[in-house]
């Protein structure tokens, strides 16, 4: 047999015993090339990686985390940047309160809530290693936690209070949402040091803390999870290298979506809720991407190489016409979406 013939013989056997090999080329939209755009704005040269981000509710600023701080981002300024010590180490999670009048910035055994504009502060101790998701509720006036001790905690805001705890989760908590009514809670969990345990979600009632729902699937830890902004449905993203759409009235599965080929760590709705974004990525360069999501149809509008390593964070502007994210290569980028948004 001829090497020609023999690689063909290969090659068809190789198809065959994949069950259609048409079936897998369709299932990953990383087999088309990655955008190669520049993004609209870049913020380089920070010290330590870039590990959260949010957006201010006007629009007009950044909040970045990193280590030991947290970097205001003036867009309107050139970027001009200024900088609050926490002195807590790594910020993994940030969140704006709805009025833009204070952020929750999650970091080592603690939450800081911060006055952006006088750089007054007040934290919030009592979880245990570091605190990887916050949210607050739609009226600003309570914060959901979760932290590293497996634990999940809602706090006053105006006197840090703990109103709730919830315990159900077995490894460490890792992310949190609160649904657009303020009625219900969701929150994941994982373990970064035994990654192949597998994560489980939780829909659960903000003010009893009663389970709704428990979402079972991804094969590893959870990273993500984030409401639509009607509230209809969950997503969630893991290192199973799965974006999981869930009911959240019953749990229900909706969809998985397949196109990262590395973790997802971090995902947002736009506005509006017509896109969804992915991010994921590991240490080193190669697709670390963001993935942008048609929420009529959940195909892929378009899949952007963001950053040299891992994409820790993403967040969209409030008029939805840009995604934001940080990253291990110590940078921050601003991205236009398809369509301008709303």
């Amino acid at each position: 047999m001829s090497k020609a013939n023999l690689f063909f013989t290969v090659f068809l056997a190789g198809v065959i015993s994949l069950g259609g090999g048409v079936a897998l080329a369709q299932r990953s939209p990383l087999q088309q090339p990655a955008a190669t755009e520049k993004p609209q704005r870049s913020w380089d040269g920070f010290p330590e990686w870039t590990t959260a981000v949010a957006f201010a509710p006007d629009g007009k600023s950044l909040a970045v985390g990193t280590y030991e701080k947290l970097e205001i981002v003036e867009l309107a300024e050139e970027g001009e940047r200024r900088s609050i010590d926490l002195n807590t180490g790594f910020v993994h999670a940030l969140a704006y309160a709805p009025d833009g009048k204070l952020i929750a910035a999650g970091s080592y055994q603690s939450v800081t809530v911060i006055d952006p504009a006088t750089g007054e502060s007040r934290v919030f101790k009592g979880q245990r290693g570091y605190v990887r998701g916050v949210a607050f509720s739609p009226d600003g006036q309570w914060l959901a936690t979760a932290a590293e001790d497996e634990s999940v905690r809602i706090w006053s805001v105006s006197d840090g209070g703990e109103r709730l705890t919830f315990a159900n989760h077995r490894l460490p908590a890792t992310s949190i949402a609160v649904s657009p009514d303020g009625t219900l809670v969701a929150s994941t969990d994982g373990d970064a040091e035994q990654p192949r345990k597998k994560g489980t979600a939780y829909i659960w009632d903000a003010t009893t803390g009663e389970v709704r729902a428990t979402l079972n699937g991804h094969t590893r830890g959870i990273n993500g999870i984030v409401f639509s902004p009607d509230g209809k449905q969950v997503v969630t993203g893991g290192t199973d290298e799965t974006v999981r759409v869930w009911e959240t009235a019953t749990g229900k599965p909706v969809k998985m979506l397949e196109g990262h080929s590395r973790p997802v760590n971090a995902l947002a709705f736009s506005p509006d809720g017509k896109i969804l974004a992915t991010a994921g990525g590991g240490r080193f360069k190669g697709k670390n991407n963001i993935l942008l999501w048609d929420t009529a149809t959940w195909k892929v509008l378009k899949t952007i190489e963001a950053h040299d390593a891992r994409v820790t964070d993403v967040a969209f502007s409030p008029d939805g016409t840009q995604v934001v994210t940080t990253s291990y290569d110590k940078s921050v980028r601003l991205w236009k979406v398809p369509g301008g948004g709303q």
